[in-house]
């Protein structure tokens, strides 16, 4: 089946060039394209798309105001905005409603790779329920004592942009939304920001005031809400995984070129629990019962959703533009046995952080997948690891 992939412009020349360029992706994309917002609209009450393309400013009906409606009436949708200059405060609307932001001009192979993304995403949420719930996302839950404490730096006239980045880095919510704006077109930096100290660095502290401050973007969880689930166990959880997986990496791979990502892929490893909890949680209270009497969560999950925390927050983290490794980790950090390897890498070691401290979770260490990799035998000498990290063990 083929991509349903809308363009949207207000100048038809833009739109032309859009058909020139994107040509020979004609029989693996079936492209529509629209003039301005309202006709996107119809466009896609008449016949849903997979991604919406679409410029930021419109007459009419801009950009913000478009994907405001499509992620109203159509979730599942895939929102990716084309951008020139714009204010703080545009970027941080805009990084509130789309998935991916990309500088215009656009770089053809830019908005390829974006979409080709898109598409390859796709196969981890084969429910259509749970692409429209990542689709419906508004703003993604942070700690609150974490919140309180980013605010109370961000208002002192002589913080330390280092303090500031080690608070946010200690919140998963906070983390993912500044590597998504620090990976946007709209920073123009090649290179991928993996973790909160790279993205605070890249956006400076301005930015992360405005997408700390702003509404609609991070919201103080009130973990009271789906009792028994509290997003600040969720920070104790992820750090322990981060720290483990850390040393894991520098036993096994101290010179491995991507070993410095195992702390933020430990971090975001279970943002899927967050985004589960905040979009439905009437029902992810009835999985956390169904843990309380017995069940493995990652079972209870997919009896419920059809689908993991761990692919939940795998599809979201890849739609913003964070680097598939840590993408990777996340989608397989309790299943890598379904994912082709022969060596270990950073999937190995945020499974085996997560299942020897957390084995409740997803069953314990996949033994068949390890001895695969002739690494069965490393599981003590990495337990030891964990002795001053609580968890499971």
């Amino acid at each position: 089946m083929s991509l349903q992939v809308l363009f949207v412009d207000d100048e038809p020349n833009v739109l032309d060039g859009l058909r020139r360029t994107l040509r020979e992706f004609r029989r693996e994309w079936d492209m529509r394209f629209a003039t301005g917002g309202p006709a996107a609209l119809a466009a896609l009450d008449q016949a849903p798309a997979d991604v919406v393309v679409s410029d930021m400013r419109m007459p009419g009906m801009n950009g913000d105001e478009l994907l405001a409606e499509v992620r109203a009436r159509h979730p599942q949708t895939v929102r990716i905005v084309l951008s020139g200059e714009c204010t703080r405060e545009a970027m941080v609307r805009v990084t509130s409603l789309a998935h991916r932001v990309l500088t215009k001009p656009c770089d053809p192979v830019e908005l390829r790779v974006a979409i080709q993304q898109a598409f390859a995403l796709r196969g981890l949420l084969l429910s259509p329920r749970l692409s429209a719930l990542a689709g419906r996302l508004q703003s993604v839950p942070s700690r609150p004592d974490l919140y309180a404490r980013i605010r109370a730096v961000l208002e002192q006239p002589n913080y330390s942009l280092s303090e500031l980045a080690d608070i946010c880095a200690r919140d998963a919510g906070v983390s993912a939304k500044l590597i998504q704006l620090a990976n946007s077109a709209l920073f123009g930096s090649t290179r991928p920001t993996h973790c909160a100290f790279e993205a605070v660095s890249r956006i400076g502290a301005e930015m992360v005031r405005a997408l700390i401050l702003a509404e609609g973007v991070l919201t103080a969880f009130d973990a009271r809400s789906i009792h028994p689930f509290s997003v600040s166990d969720v920070w104790p959880h992820s750090e322990s995984v981060a720290l483990l997986a850390a040393r894991i990496v520098n036993r096994e791979a101290p010179r491995a070129a991507w070993g410095g990502l195992a702390p933020a892929a430990g971090t975001l490893h279970d943002i899927g629990r967050l985004i589960l909890a905040c979009v439905e949680p009437a029902a992810y209270v009835e999985v956390l019962r169904r843990v309380q009497a017995g069940a493995m969560l990652v079972s209870a999950e997919a009896d419920a959703f059809g689908a993991t925390h761990a692919t939940v927050g795998a599809y979201l983290l890849g739609l913003w533009g964070v680097p598939s490794s840590i993408v990777e980790a996340v989608a397989w950090h309790h299943n890598p046995g379904g994912r082709p390897a022969d060596r270990f890498g950073l999937v190995t070691a945020v499974h085996a952080a997560a299942s020897l401290l957390y084995p409740d979770d997803g069953g314990g260490p996949d033994l068949a997948y390890l001895n695969r990799l002739e690494l069965g035998d490393r599981l003590p000498a990495w337990a030891t690891l964990s002795a001053d990290l609580g968890g499971g063990l």
